[in-house]
């Protein structure tokens, strides 16, 4: 069987592998990039291999962004570096001129020869090489006092990359993929914005200006293959001639905080000052009444009533279990989506969900399965994934995406439903109704204990039996 692009059969697990580029295998110590797929199923490694080689090309593609020593801007941060070695070395004033005139000479007196000049002021602005007229400027702008000017600063696509690098470092708080093409979505339509001037030239006037042209965007605007060549200008020329409704609030809110945070961290670098000319662009969403609540008994027959069979043996359908898992383990959907045959697991006669990853560091923990839940496991296939029709996303390989958005249908046509989400939501009541401590409850949900006695110095928690009691004052709301 051959192995999918970027995914290489070892034993019967797939491993992503992808080359380095020479100009960058000394900066990784490495000539490839090897990691475990940990799947054996062929389709499963393909969309693995294609959302980690997304990954990995951005960021080679980012590290290949470093400024080289012969741009203007370099030449101008380098020139100053020159200039402050100077001050710092030669404090007094009549050395500090000498050596500064002494610089500038090292650089105007070669162009001025080369242009046949006698003196480098007799040249026009054009005739002057853009790296020596950078040096000749940083002197200038230093001995006067006189701010950088903004075309020596880095321009509005160089500093989101490297906003977008520096957030991914953290592999503790590290953002999914589809997050960071988002948020490159959105940087890529103010860098349009803006012909990619500094973000240090960016004022609140601008930022205004950018989010009227936002508003009028169509929910669709970044659905099409050739959405990262079309302009700023040809999206919003595109949008007016689509009906329907104009981007939500929520979105809007979305594009203010990544621009907001890019703002933040400039900050930080050194690289802006002021207020953030983004933060006043968020729209307050009116959140519907009862949205996400816990579902209601009534609401819950007429869910679980419905026609749907639930599957042969090695493929339970989802359709008819996602919802009964989640009312009797508090389990996330994609929780729920990712669990495979080696999750399903027995301790001291209790068998148990293994939830091994999640959005949190708490989400790793294991959930006993409640006892109503028996025919799933007779039907639960002997390998592979729990739900094996399930199919990962290609924007971040989750599994739950597809199936959320069916299972968000039916529950929009029964009255009084609420969400998927909501069902944790109903664990977390019967719990407190129940009189569970929080820090109990916190143990099945995948919630961070807090307080310094049980978080800290109680980091195992309760033992499998006692799980087991919890999960078992669980019910499908009959």
């Amino acid at each position: 069987m051959k192995a999918p692009p970027y995914a290489k059969l070892r034993g019967n697990v797939f491993w992503f592998q992808i080359g380095v580029p020479i100009a960058l295998q000394a900066h990784y110590g490495k000539v490839s990039i090897q990691e475990n797929l940990r799947t054996s199923d062929r389709y499963v490694a393909a969309h693995l291999a294609d959302e980690r080689k997304v990954h990995w090309k951005r960021e080679f593609r980012l590290w290949s962004g470093k400024d080289s020593a012969s741009t203007p801007r370099a030449v101008y941060q380098e020139t100053l570096r020159q200039v402050e070695w100077i001050s710092e070395n030669y404090r007094d004033k009549d050395d500090r001129d000498m050596h500064l005139d002494l610089l500038w000479d090292s650089v105007a007196n070669p162009e001025a020869r080369r242009l046949g000049l006698v003196d480098i002021s007799e040249a026009t602005g054009d005739e002057v090489v853009p790296a020596v007229d950078a040096a000749l400027t940083a002197i200038k702008n230093a001995r006067e006092g006189t701010p950088m000017p903004s075309r020596f600063k880095i321009p509005f696509s160089e500093i989101s990359a490297r906003f977008n690098l520096d957030r991914q470092r953290d592999s503790r708080a590290k953002l999914s993929d589809q997050t960071i093409s988002q948020r490159e979505a959105v940087y890529r339509l103010f860098r349009d914005h803006i012909n990619d001037a500094p973000l240090a030239t960016v004022d609140a006037r601008k930022s205004a200006d950018f989010f009227d042209k936002v508003k009028r965007l169509h929910p669709h605007w970044g659905r099409s293959p050739q959405t990262k060549s079309r302009s700023f200008a040809y999206i919003l020329a595109l949008s007016e001639t689509m009906e329907g409704e104009r981007i939500s609030g929520r979105t809007v809110t979305r594009f203010a905080s990544d621009l907001g945070a890019l703002w933040d961290w400039a900050v930080k670098q050194g690289e802006v000052i002021g207020a953030n000319p983004f933060s006043g662009h968020r729209v307050e969403s009116k959140t519907r009444k009862g949205a996400n609540a816990p579902w209601s008994n009534a609401a819950l027959r007429k869910l679980l009533a419905s026609e749907v069979s639930a599957g042969i043996k090695g493929r339970p359908d989802p359709l008819y279990w996602l919802p009964r898992i989640a009312l009797l383990s508090g389990l996330r959907l994609n929780e729920i989506c990712a669990l495979e045959a080696v999750n399903l697991c027995e301790v001291d006669g209790v068998r148990y969900f293994d939830i091994t990853a999640g959005k949190t560091d708490s989400s790793v923990r294991v959930v006993p399965i409640h006892h109503a839940l028996q025919p799933l496991l007779e039907l639960a296939p002997a390998d592979g994934y729990l739900f094996p029709d399930l199919k990962p996303s290609k924007l971040d390989g989750k599994r739950g995406a597809a199936i959320g958005k069916v299972l968000g249908r039916r529950f929009k046509s029964i009255a009084g439903g609420s969400t998927f989400h909501a069902f944790r939501k109903n664990v977390a009541q019967t719990f407190e109704r129940s009189r569970i401590p929080e820090s109990e409850a916190a143990q099945i949900l995948g919630h961070k204990k807090t307080g310094m006695t049980y978080g800290v110095y109680s980091p195992n928690g309760l033992e499998i039996g006692q799980k087991r009691d919890l999960v078992e004052l669980l019910s499908l709301g009959e």
